[in-house]
């Protein structure tokens, strides 16, 4: 509710008063113009993780609340990246205040915590199972990571020059990080159902062999 009330405030120009309700953050500290209140990205998450939580405990809510939950960490994960190849427009937007990397980081390990809270329900069964898919997804190709670095910067993306070539770069570096986790997926739900096709198989010779 704080976050969609904060989101509120930016549309619409409002001030609910939420925003130094616990601290007070005199006008001029900052070089924004909304003292205490928080980012639209980190308001953004807080609305993503908030409809996770209260669906992850409802009957077939784990799904959609995985998918939120994975909404939320590629959301800061954006924002990481653009603190590492220093563009601001990653983790802020326009003037307004901008996500903290603390903040960042932290939004990635709630994410992740929440993922972990059903390892065997959902998207989670993909990588916690015992089958040849999990196995695959559990172990990506570590010795062949996407090229985040030099690589990355050498088949940057050409982006109008209002953005520059560090916003192409990073933009470049989260699609190919969403394209390599979700070709790991894909790939590791096939054979995941390669593998429970073929046990079901043997269920049947066996129980064939035992009549």
């Amino acid at each position: 509710m704080i976050g969609a009330l904060t989101l509120t405030e930016y549309g619409f120009g409002w001030d609910f008063g939420i925003d130094q309700l616990l601290f007070t953050e005199p006008l001029g500290t900052t070089d924004d113009s909304y003292p205490g209140r928080m980012s639209p990205v980190s308001a953004l998450n807080f609305i993503l993780i908030g409809c996770a939580l209260l669906f992850l405990e409802t009957n077939g809510g784990t799904l959609p609340a995985q998918y939120l939950v994975i909404g939320a960490a590629l959301v800061s994960a954006i924002a990481l990246v653009g603190y590492v190849y220093g563009v601001k427009s990653a983790y802020s937007i326009s003037v307004y205040t901008t996500m903290a990397l603390y903040t960042t980081l932290t939004f990635l390990v709630l994410c992740f915590g929440i993922l972990a809270t059903h390892p065997a329900r959902g998207l989670m069964a993909i990588v916690t199972s015992d089958d040849t898919g999990s196995t695959l997804a559990r172990r990506p190709s570590h010795r062949h990571p996407p090229p985040l670095g030099r690589s990355g910067r050498e088949s940057t993306v050409r982006m109008p020059d209002s953005y520059g070539t560090e916003f192409g770069t990073a933009l470049f570096a989260v699609t190919l990080m969403v394209i390599f986790v979700t070709v790991i997926g894909l790939t590791a739900r096939s054979l995941s159902r390669l593998d429970e096709k073929r046990r079901q198989v043997e269920e049947d010779r066996n129980s064939l062999a035992r009549r």
